[in-house]
């Protein structure tokens, strides 16, 4: 017969890993505003790795669940709200944290504001969007957070990092599940504003991944997938450009 107490029983914790898309103004008026794909670290205030970058994150509390702790984690430790959560994997190796048994469930999170506010209140010491990239050649992968942390993997595995935990391997995996959403069901949308130029959307496509097209191949793609909302982007440095909406799904195949 099941009896809870027979049972040891590990402490549950919930990761997130932040992107988002940043926008820098065009360097002249004939030039593009710059949209560059940012990640969303941790500088811990306390051991262990105190003073490390980590993925935002924290413990279960009762009458949780696991998705209202990465939610209320990431208010807390950066003030971002509302993100779009998608349930990415659970790490449970049993050295993946030095103060004992914790099994963490991770969340791929996407925001459309990348934004901190100076309301977060936690024991991090700060919270930080930095430049994120990913490159692959054979059986080795690097992704470059920031100017200072580079991350490398072999065979899809973390080699040892800066990083605290294991959150190395989760942003890897994280990326590329990122990677494989943005091709087959079109979460990039997520990223961007309710409304956005043509333009704005081909530099974050083609940054997570990793690929390049004309600007004439990208709209002929991208275009039956949106819906033009009448108005113009007025501030851009260069011709307006119509802004546009995603179309609903129901919608796309008519």
């Amino acid at each position: 017969m099941y009896t809870i107490e027979a049972f040891d029983r590990p402490s549950v914790a919930a990761d997130a890993v932040v992107f988002g898309i940043d926008t820098a103004p065009p360097e002249s008026k004939y030039s593009l505003a710059q949209r560059t794909l940012k990640i969303l670290l941790i500088r811990r205030g306390e051991e262990p790795f105190k003073g490390q970058y980590s993925l935002p994150g924290g413990f279960l509390r009762k009458g949780e669940t696991i998705e209202q702790t990465a939610v209320r984690e990431l208010r807390e430790e950066s003030g971002v709200q509302e993100p779009k959560l998608i349930p990415l994997k659970v790490y449970s190796a049993v050295d993946r944290d030095p103060r004992g048994w914790i099994i963490s469930a991770a969340f791929l999170a996407l925001t459309r504001t990348v934004l901190l506010s100076t309301d977060a209140q936690s024991d991090a010491a700060g919270a930080e969007w930095l430049n994120f990239s990913y490159e692959s050649e054979g059986s080795s992968e690097t992704i470059t957070v920031g100017d200072t942390v580079t991350l490398h993997y072999e065979n899809g595995t973390a080699q040892p990092s800066d990083l605290a935990f294991d959150h190395a391997q989760i942003i890897r995996d994280a990326f590329l599940r990122l990677r494989d959403e943005v091709l087959h069901h079109d979460l990039i949308f997520d990223l961007m504003p309710e409304k956005f130029a043509v333009s704005d959307l081909q530099q974050p496509y083609e940054s997570i991944l990793g690929t390049h097209t004309s600007p004439q191949n990208f709209r002929k793609k991208i275009l039956p997938k949106l819906t033009e909302t009448g108005e113009y982007d007025k501030t851009a440095a260069h011709r307006a450009s119509m802004l546009y909406m995603r179309k609903r799904e129901e919608d796309q195949n008519r």
